[in-house]
């Protein structure tokens, strides 16, 4: 019976080969010309120290060698963050936090807005007896948040340049 789970799974593994799935992760996401207009992209500034982050972990995920002096497309973020607390100790001290990061980009081209989303993130911390611990803790969220929330905006802006492309190329 294992050849046949072997043989299913080979079969399995054939298939999407040929169906033109490509991983989005993978050695082709580099693809030097998706870099080159994700390159070509001007993060406009964010506002406060979260924003802040958040547009240094862009430039550093969209193009690593620096700006480009003439960009392509200009983005646009817009950042909301609220926090809840969790998790009540019997005298009504939380013991937990949880940040909720709700963004919304906008990638124009010259004035045209050419493809826009939104979507939620929340990161979550315990609050422990030591205030500077809690701090420290706030502060490696607010890092952690901003290169995860800058992964997420360079893929979907990878993944529409890439079917921007095929559907360019005509396939």
């Amino acid at each position: 019976m294992w050849w046949l789970r072997t043989f299913l799974v080979l079969v399995a593994a054939a298939s999407t080969a040929a169906c033109g799935f490509h991983p989005l992760y993978g050695r082709d996401s580099y693809d030097a010309d998706i870099q080159g207009q994700l390159a070509s992209v001007r993060v406009l500034p964010l506002p406060d120290r979260q924003g802040q982050l958040l547009h240094n972990a862009l430039l550093t995920n969209l193009s690593p060698r620096g700006e480009t002096s003439q960009p392509k497309y200009t983005l646009r973020i817009v950042l909301q963050l609220t926090e809840s607390q969790q998790a009540l100790r019997k005298d009504d001290t939380a013991t937990r936090n949880i940040m909720y990061y709700n963004i919304a980009y906008y990638l124009y081209e010259g004035e045209t807005a050419i493809t826009a989303g939104t979507f939620v993130h929340s990161f979550s911390y315990d609050f422990l007896l030591e205030h500077y611990a809690n701090i420290a803790a706030q502060e490696d969220i607010k890092k952690r948040a901003a290169g995860s929330i800058a992964d997420e905006i360079r893929t979907r802006l990878a993944a529409y340049f890439a079917k921007a492309s095929e559907v360019k190329a005509g396939r």
